[in-house]
């Protein structure tokens, strides 16, 4: 995708969601609790997986019209490919910082904790399914369903490109037999499933791929009808996921014990809100044109190069946050909550500049491709 005409709007917000996927990564710091999981129904995992639907459908779709569908196949297998081995890599480093921090600390929490233990206590078989994608550790979870979600690419582009219609209808009939009858990958060897169902969570890449081919000559229209509606749902969404604002403290535990916001197999609160936080970021710009020099200004350009580098970003924030959970964990024992929180927020911010020097480093030596400005403005 690097050789891809670019998009600043969908580079800027895809940045912006792998910062927040940092912050959400290392648990106990201060800036956690401003992310947008907390006010609403869904969080950054949503925009990750629309995102890379989008791109997905801006990238292949013109390559699928000049060099058919086998040149988009083999570029998605390719692609699923690396995937796979920056995830075998980030789960590998993962493992051994949390060994290191065990070792010096003693912490068992630190290789018990989110399946450490299955690799640890057994290793031949926890090994065993970390290759075959069976056995995925906490935070480090999101690249397997990706992974699948490139090699239903070709089918869910191939049948876009013929008539959208069909590949949202596809798409609905895989997630409702995922819903109804309960498909999902199972685990090994840790009994369970996938922690992101793909039967289900294709529906929001499958949204994301058909609106790069609904949306190629621009972004959807912004209707008085469509922005009130969006508008609700979220102020709603904000408002149960606040407990109004502290004033019901019950009122989150009792709305998500009734609401469908599962996030293993997608809830369809989840997506009702995100489809409506989605709509709302594209037609941002007609609404408050101002949007357009916060994302066009300098910090909006320094967070569409995160974006633009979105694999390496996404990387490099797996390995700090994995190394923030481990010496907030090997600390825990030692110091008071108040220490840990200024401690974890420090990290944090560090972290974030990391990336941020990460992804000017990147394009110092590789200058990226000029942005497009006309298509997907709003995205």
């Amino acid at each position: 995708m690097a050789n891809a005409k670019r998009v600043g709007d969908i580079d800027f917000w895809r940045g912006a969601v792998l910062v927040a996927i940092l912050v959400d990564h290392i648990p106990g710091n201060l800036l956690e609790s401003i992310t947008p999981r907390n006010f609403g129904l869904s969080d950054s995992s949503e925009a990750f997986v629309f995102i890379s639907g989008l791109s997905v459908g801006m990238v292949y779709a013109p390559r699928a019209r000049d060099r058919g569908f086998w040149a988009v196949a083999r570029g998605c297998l390719q692609r699923a490919l690396k995937l796979y081995c920056v995830h075998i890599g980030l789960t590998l480093a993962a493992l051994v910082i949390y060994a290191c921090a065990f070792w010096m600390s003693g912490v068992d929490d630190l290789i018990e904790a989110h399946g450490r233990s299955y690799v640890f206590d057994s290793p031949a078989a926890g090994f065993a399914g970390l290759a075959v994608l069976t056995h995925q550790i906490g935070y480090f979870n999101i690249l397997p369903l990706y992974i699948v979600l490139m090699l239903w690419a070709p089918l869910a582009l191939a049948l876009a490109m013929r008539d959208v219609r069909l590949a949202l209808a596809t798409s609905v009939a895989v997630y409702a037999a995922s819903r109804v009858f309960g498909l999902h990958p199972p685990s090994w060897p840790e009994p369970g499933a996938w922690f992101f169902n793909p039967f289900a969570w294709q529906l929001v890449f499958t949204i994301g791929l058909v609106s790069a081919i609904v949306w190629r000559k621009g972004a959807p229209r912004a209707t008085p009808g469509a922005v009130v509606s969006s508008l609700i749902v979220t102020a709603a969404a904000a408002l149960v996921a606040t407990g109004a604002g502290g004033a019901a403290p019950g009122l989150r535990e009792a709305a998500f014990s009734s609401l469908d916001v599962g996030k293993q197999d997608l809830g369809l609160a989840r997506l009702v809100h995100f489809a409506a936080l989605a709509y709302l970021a594209a037609v941002a710009p007609q609404i408050a044109p101002q949007m357009k020099r916060v994302v066009g200004g300098a910090a909006g350009r320094a967070v569409q190069r995160l974006g633009r580098n979105g694999l390496a970003t996404f990387a490099a924030g797996c390995v700090i946050s994995a190394i923030g959970q481990a010496a907030l964990g090997a600390a825990q024992p030692h110091s008071s909550a108040g220490i840990e929180q200024l401690a974890g927020f420090a990290y944090t911010l560090a972290g974030i500049a990391c990336l941020f020097a990460l992804a000017r480093w990147i394009e110092c030596r590789n200058p990226p491709v000029p942005p497009a400005v006309a298509p997907f403005a709003a995205v």
